[in-house]
């Protein structure tokens, strides 16, 4: 077993340390992380960067504690494993989602071993760095939707990192797959699985639904408030179910259908179920990579809006 005491005592990471715009990210040498019992260290290769990210380092959920490090996904290879881990061994290929601990902004991570999975042997790791947290959160709206084969379902904002994996696994299980995007990200989402894309602000919009699901939405999976809701939703057939991920505002509601906020599942079950729905298929998730220099650089593009796909930085010290 690896300990801590044969690696660097100190490493690089992406520290804020009182809110402000993107350039109050720097770059700085930090104590290597502690390693509980029950948690590995990883060496991160890719971490996700999210709005909640650009939101948290904004101030927007309050003041930043001087020394905080961003960052709640990522992949790397297991550096060290804590005592009372079984499952992991030094040199694993593995991704992981863990909200709340933080930390991912960084060149190693201490997180807990329930919050981490190995990565599918063909999956590449810059697409396993930026998909954990988008594609469990996407898992956990298709389980609270209760998705199966031969459904329609409508994926509202379809090209964004949460709706490009619910395209995917939704049409992994058989589902229709009608999913919202602009124009110049539609093959991108046809690509994901969607059998029909729409472009919510198109004056066409009605027709183009009618086309899509004549027989109206079983279900609608929304990642991002619109005007243009009201007019999908008034296509769900009668109480069909509204899921939204926790952070969508306003929430998104419709008279006589139940709707659901969710959260992605933090877990060893959930990351099972991720990896038993990849198994050896190609996810075709767009990723766009930055530097870990320029950290701030992507805050900006992720603040501009209207990612396609997922952004990455490549730990590249």
């Amino acid at each position: 077993m690896t300990t801590l005491s044969t690696l660097p005592k100190v490493m690089k990471a992406a520290v804020v340390d009182a809110a402000g715009p993107p350039e109050a990210i720097h770059i700085k040498e930090v104590p290597i992380p502690a390693l509980p019992s029950n948690h590995v260290l990883i060496a991160l290769e890719y971490v996700g960067v999210g709005i909640w990210d650009a939101e948290q380092r904004a101030g927007s959920w309050g003041s930043v504690k001087p020394g905080t490090i961003m960052g709640a996904d990522g992949s790397g290879t297991i550096a060290a494993v804590g005592s009372h881990v079984t499952r992991f061994r030094v040199g694993d290929r593995v991704y992981s989602y863990s909200y709340g601990n933080g930390g991912f902004y960084a060149q190693y991570v201490s997180v807990p071993a329930d919050r981490v999975a190995p990565v599918p042997a063909h999956l590449d790791m810059k697409i396993a760095g930026g998909m954990p947290c988008i594609a469990l959160t996407a898992q956990s709206g298709l389980e609270t939707l209760k998705v199966t084969r031969g459904q329609t379902v409508l994926v509202f904002g379809a090209s964004g990192g949460v709706g490009s994996c619910a395209v995917w696994l939704g049409s992994e299980k058989g589902a229709t797959v009608v999913g919202t995007a602009r124009p110049e990200a539609q093959e991108y989402v046809r690509s994901l699985g969607a059998a029909h894309t729409i472009d919510p602000n198109s004056s066409e919009r009605e027709g183009a639904i009618k086309r899509a699901a004549k027989d109206g939405f079983d279900a609608a999976l929304v990642t991002a408030d619109s005007n243009a809701l009201a007019s999908f939703f008034s296509h769900l057939k009668p109480k069909a179910p509204i899921a939204f991920p926790n952070g969508v505002e306003p929430e998104p509601r419709f008279s006589g259908h139940p709707a659901s906020a969710f959260d992605g599942a933090m877990s060893h079950e959930a990351f099972e179920k991720l990896n038993a729905a990849i198994s050896t298929r190609t996810l075709p998730l767009r990723v766009q990579v930055f530097s870990f220099q320029d950290v701030a650089a992507a805050h900006r593009r992720i603040e501009e809006g209207h990612v396609v796909g997922k952004i990455v930085l490549h730990i590249d010290l």
